[in-house]
């Protein structure tokens, strides 16, 4: 009985362990990371993992966001997690700046008639 039990637990941490170690589990810490922001439309994109790789307590994924107005419009971002009492957390991210356009076609420009035009930076207030 008392071997049983030893087997059983062992399965136990195994199942566990492959669960935290999935790739389904960092794209789930990402999708967690990307609602903590309240500024982020997530209705007006798409999001598709590309590439996600595990070893050990570290992980990478590039993610592919396109845009659900101007679907010529994409962006991949590089996420990097580590695994922090038995949970991916997303410790840093980076764009590619040149990242935006079509992806199947690098050469071709996003319509920037169909753009918002850029803000303007407030400008300085002068103090007394």
């Amino acid at each position: 009985m008392r071997q049983l039990c030893l087997i059983i637990l062992c399965a136990v941490a195994v199942a566990s362990c492959s669960r935290t170690h999935s790739k389904s589990a960092v794209e789930a810490a990402i999708q967690e990371h990307l609602h903590t922001n309240p500024h982020l439309m997530q209705d007006s994109f798409s999001t598709q993992f590309e590439d996600v790789a595990v070893k050990g307590d570290t992980a990478v994924a590039l993610v592919k966001y396109q845009s659900k107005a101007m679907p010529k419009l994409a962006v991949h971002v590089h996420y990097t997690l580590k695994l922090e009492q038995g949970r991916w957390q997303v410790t840093s991210s980076s764009t590619d700046a040149t990242d935006r356009t079509n992806p199947s076609n690098p050469h071709a420009g996003t319509n920037m008639d169909q753009m918002p035009p850029p803000q303007n930076p407030p400008s300085p207030i002068a103090s007394h």
